[in-house]
């Protein structure tokens, strides 16, 4: 993601009851290197997309054969399968409708919408919250422990909130408070709330907008919105007369939460690992003694909290998206806090790599790790199908990414008898279907074979054009195979 560059505020000191505090230099708006970038979903491009989604920039590589692997492998798992095209030119399209708009061209015949552009599908809102996970309010399994779930029994204080810093009031406000801005005399900005750091910048690529812009922006909450789940009660506390009481934010943004946000920086003391209480400011909630003061405001202390413990883990990257069943592979995860120690320096806590498949949790411990990069090895043992992909540090996880295990795709034998040609191998799952029997099957010279019978190991098909020495490909939906075409041998007396 875009980083932003910190406009840094001439420290002063203001005296906040009987703490006097130094008020130190960070954003507005926040870094946006960490966790989800702060624009509506709205204001992504394919390239934003796919920062999160795996895959390569469609400019770089017009196949763009992770996200195409990731597409077809949802074919033969909906029933009624999926439908390919889109001859209504029904848009946005959907797994029902079909995928692949065909437009009347000029003079007859059709030609495909770009298909490689995910927001003809994944129109505003439609990737996100919408899903069951959404609607039964599990933040968590998305978004990792950087969240809580609502219903989760998480602890929410129930003493008298008392933002009045003089009398020693340090609870944090939705928004927060203005302040003379000691940097340019006759302006303000905020303390003791998200806003000291969560504010807009419209003129950043995408867009950064504000706490308010951002979170009405995700459908939660708008039951009018197309697709939209929830109430705002779920948001707003009700009970509150302002109907934006700082409790009804901790039913997502908990104390433990909140206090376990922080990430590495360039300080020198300790590169490599995230020590709270010990980074520079501006790069999380527990990171140094300013981040507490954003929040809190007349907290004159030191970054060392109770609830400090294992940081959240963030996942921006993985080296693939797509690996080969069955076959060891050296997987890089990219992303941030990936281990740290306690506020105390007494724990250090280290990731492990977590992979969940129908039900099932594989649990892999890293060869090599820092704050920012993960090595693992997956197993050979892996089988076809899409996996969950989170970095667990102690209980605490990362947002949720997706690893495609797509099957080892080998033509063992293809032998020719007469005009009938059997090709043996791995991989070749199951029959096309009507709709994509014109893209998938056996071909040789550009001329598509007649397949009489089609297995994952198997398939037998028939054309004049087979010859020993030509190569027949077989294209599947993983992606296509070749092997060298022989004769049959001689047929025993």
């Amino acid at each position: 993601m875009k980083k932003n560059l910190i406009r840094l505020l001439l420290p002063t000191t203001l005296v906040m009851g009987m703490a006097t505090v130094l008020w130190a230099a960070v954003p507005p708006p926040v870094v946006q290197n960490n966790f989800i970038y702060d624009t509506k979903f709205a204001s992504f491009a394919v390239p934003d997309c796919l920062g999160c989604h795996g895959g390569t920039d469609p400019a770089q590589d017009k196949q763009n054969a992770v996200l195409v692997t990731l597409h077809h492998n949802l074919i033969n798992t909906t029933v009624p399968a999926v439908s390919c095209y889109n001859t209504a030119a029904v848009t946005p399209t959907t797994l029902a409708t079909g995928c692949h708009v065909l437009i009347p061209a000029p003079g007859g015949g059709f030609t495909f919408q770009d298909f490689r552009n995910c927001l003809n599908c994944h129109t505003g809102q439609s990737p996100h919250h919408m899903s069951t996970y959404a609607a039964n309010q599990d933040c968590v399994h998305c978004h990792g422990k950087a969240i809580d779930n609502p219903n989760d029994g998480h602890y929410i204080p129930t003493y008298a909130i008392n933002t009045d810093s003089t009398k020693g009031g340090v609870t944090p406000a939705p928004h927060g408070r203005s302040i003379p801005d000691p940097a340019n005399p006759g302006q303000t900005i905020i303390t003791q709330g998200c806003a000291a750091c969560h504010q807009a910048n419209t003129a950043a690529v995408p867009p950064i907008y504000g706490n308010n812009d951002t979170h009405h922006g995700t459908n939660i909450g708008s039951v009018l919105a197309p697709g939209g789940v929830g109430q705002c009660s779920w948001c707003h506390d009700t009970t509150s007369s302002s109907g934006s009481s700082i409790r009804g934010c901790e039913s997502c943004h908990g104390v433990r939460s909140l206090h376990n946000i922080s990430f590495d920086t360039t300080n020198a003391n300790n590169l490599g690992v995230v020590v709270p209480g010990n980074e520079d400011p501006g790069f999380g909630h527990v990171g140094a003694n300013w981040d507490c003061q954003g929040c809190h405001s007349s907290w004159n202390g030191t970054a060392v909290n109770p609830e400090t413990a294992a940081t959240n883990p963030s996942i921006g990257s993985l080296s693939t998206t797509v690996v080969t069943a069955n076959t060891a592979t050296q997987l890089i995860i990219n992303g941030g806090s990936f281990t740290n120690t306690d506020p105390l320096g007494t724990t250090t806590y280290k990731p492990v790599v977590t992979l969940i498949k129908d039900g099932n949790t594989v649990t892999l411990t890293p060869f090599s790790f820092t704050s920012s990069e993960v090595k693992v090895l997956l197993p050979a043992t892996l089988q076809q199908g899409i996996y969950e992909l989170r970095v667990d540090k102690s209980g605490t996880f990362s947002n949720l990414t997706k690893l495609i295990v797509a099957p080892r795709l080998t033509v063992n034998t293809a032998v020719l008898s007469a005009s009938t040609l059997t090709i043996t191998g791995v991989g070749f799952g199951s029959t096309p279907t009507a709709q994509t029997q014109a893209l998938l099957g056996v071909f040789v010279d550009a001329a598509q074979a007649t397949v009489v019978s089609w297995s994952d190991t198997k398939i037998v098909a028939t054309s004049p054009a087979f010859a020993a020495g030509k190569t027949a490909t077989v294209k599947t939906l993983y992606g296509p195979v070749a092997g060298t075409i022989f004769n049959a041998g001689p047929k025993g007396k």
